[in-house]
């Protein structure tokens, strides 16, 4: 991907070169999961973060997280940007690059989101309706 731009309608305008040409793709929502170097500064999208956003370190040099994962001083109006795993690895849940860790922020992350009227809440009922609905094959 070469660069994010604020798109219409609160969407995302994404470049990405595909070989020798370049595509331009508007998105409700980017999913970085391109990995980790050692230092967020060295990975293409968490450094262009950390230089043109508000966004800024832990004390162990990875990104600042609230509780609920969003990204701290990145909020733009409605716009949230919320991260976990190895790029959160010091804050305040201490596995979270761990199979359980990552289990529990997107859960935290899913409230979050529920709270703010993005969605519905998660819950054992919530979640026995989709699972039907997967297994009848019907729309989710």
């Amino acid at each position: 991907m070469d660069a994010l731009d604020p798109g219409a309608d609160d969407l995302v305008a994404a470049r990405v070169r595909t070989g020798e040409s370049v595509l331009m793709v508007e998105a409700s929502f980017v999913i970085d999961c391109t990995g980790l170097e050692s230092d967020i500064g060295e990975q293409q999208i968490l450094a262009d973060l950390l230089r043109h956003s508000g966004a800024g370190r832990n004390p162990l040099g990875r990104l600042d997280a609230e509780p609920s994962f969003e990204v701290r001083g990145t909020r733009s109006g409605k716009g949230r940007l919320y991260a976990s795993g190895a790029a959160t690895h010091g804050g305040y849940l201490p596995g979270v690059d761990t199979f359980p860790g990552l289990q529990i922020a997107a859960q935290e992350i899913a409230d979050d989101l529920a709270c703010v009227g993005f969605c519905r809440p998660l819950g054992p009922v919530q979640s026995v309706r989709q699972w039907l609905r997967w297994a009848r094959n019907t729309v989710i």
